[in-house]
This record gives C-alpha cells, structure tokens and sequence, in this order.
C-alpha cells in the first residue's frame, strides 16, 4: 500500500500514552486497556502469561480516507516496552533504532516519538518480511535478538467508511482473509473509550459477527478495528519478550 504520514497522525498516535499462535479460542473483553498499548494502537494482550517480560511490535497503521478523494492516511510504528518499563539501552529493528520516551519514570521505545516525530522507518514491510529485533540490554533485561514475519495486507471490506449501522441487529464484520494470521476485531466509541468490545485470537477466515447484545451500549461515532497478527517469543533470562508484527486497518462508523 502507498504510505501517506500525516504529521498530525503521527503525534496524535504517539502522545496516546502490546510464528503464530495455534490456539483459535478467541479472547474477549471490555477492558479499553487490555486491547490498546501505549503505541496508541490496539494488540493482543499477553501481560497474563507469567513469564511475560515485555513486547515489541512493528505496527502499519491505516485509517480509511476522511472523505471521497482523498487517500487512506497510513504509517508504519515501532513499539517496545520491556520489564516494568525498564530502560533496557539500545532497542532496534531491522537497523532503525527507536527513540526513547520516558513516562513517570518508566521508559518505552517509539517510532516516531516527540523528539523525533519525522522518523520514519526504513527496511520495514508488510509482505511476510522478517521484522528483526535487538535489544542491547541494561538494568537486568538480558541482550537479545529475535525475528518475527509480517503479516500481509488485506483490505477491510465490512463495514464501509462512515456507514451508519442499526443497533437492533447483528453487527457484521468482513476482511480479505485466507491466511495463517491471527486477528483481532474491535469496536471502540470515540465519546467514550471505555465503552468497547472486542475479540483477538481469531482465525482469518474473512468475518466476525457481534451478536447485537453486545453492541447495544453503543451509540454514536464509533472506530471499528480490525488487526491482522503475527507473533513468536524469545525466552532469555527465564523471562519471555513477545515480538509481534501487525497491520490494523479501521472504519469510522454511526451505530444507532
């Protein structure tokens, strides 16, 4: 796909201040949270696992055009958080070195960041490419390294862009699918971000339907996610880093 970065996009996602998984039960929330790292953008959660110490997520991000003529804004991001926000020194991947953000004294890692908002990330692509991470270590993160393979891209088909969407019914969602990815859907209100539902761990099969029950607190304008994913893990120091690469494609849509 064309890449168009906004600056204002860019800022707005980083001032927002985580080989694949066989597993196809799908996880389910209502916690914003749990589905939303502070990348800004929504990822499975895997803060459950006991041996979890820490994410790092190569992201490509597109929101559908605002409006007729205009094209789709999109932009890469790379994210890690490791340990309790531990600062962890150099954080890097394929070759781009991430800024890093400070934040009640726990230290993440972003591109593009506050300090460096024009970043842009070079060597990244989502066409099933290696994504491959290293970690320098400090603070007791061990050094290490690891890759993990894009996931490709697909088009969201279901529902379109500023569609208005009946409450009363099931509510429908469509991708291109077909794939060994694994996928997250979410619907999120934009008056009132704690009122969301979503589900992750889904096999790429096209579709995923909310039963209308669980859109009935909906109202209004509404963003509708949908994440394409893959992940692998490094185990290094008896502690598991998740390395994740995923697209997130998304809709703004009236439900009433």
């Amino acid at each position: 796909m064309k890449k168009v970065v906004l600056l204002p996009l860019v800022l707005l996602i980083v001032l927002i201040s985580a080989c694949n998984k066989e597993d196809s039960n799908p996880l389910e929330s209502n916690d914003a949270n749990s589905s939303t790292s502070l990348s800004g953008q929504p990822m499975p959660d895997f803060t459950n696992d006991p041996d979890y110490n820490g994410v790092l997520a190569t992201i490509n991000y597109e929101m559908a055009s605002p409006m007729p003529g205009l094209p789709a804004i999109s932009t890469n991001i790379a994210f890690a958080t490791l340990g309790d926000g531990t600062d962890a020194g150099a954080v890097a991947v394929n070759s781009n070195t991430l800024g890093k953000m400070t934040n009640s004294g726990k230290t993440y890692y972003i591109v593009p960041n506050p300090t460096n908002p024009t970043q842009v990330l070079s060597n990244i692509s989502f066409n099933g490419t290696a994504h491959s991470w290293a970690v320098a270590g400090a603070n007791g993160i061990p050094s290490f390294n690891g890759s993990v393979n894009s996931p490709s891209n697909f088009n969201l088909t279901a529902p379109q862009q500023n569609a208005s969407v009946s409450k009363a019914g099931d509510f429908v969602i469509r991708w291109s699918g077909g794939t060994s990815a694994r996928v997250h859907v979410q619907i999120t209100s934009l008056s009132n971000s704690s009122i969301m539902k979503y589900k992750s761990e889904l096999n790429d099969n096209g579709s995923y339907t909310f039963p209308a029950s669980e859109i009935s607190g909906f109202s209004g304008d509404c963003l509708v996610h949908v994440v394409k994913y893959n992940y692998t893990t490094v185990n290094s120091g008896g502690k598991k880093y998740y390395l994740i690469s995923e697209i997130v494609k998304n809709v703004t849509v009236k439900i009433n």
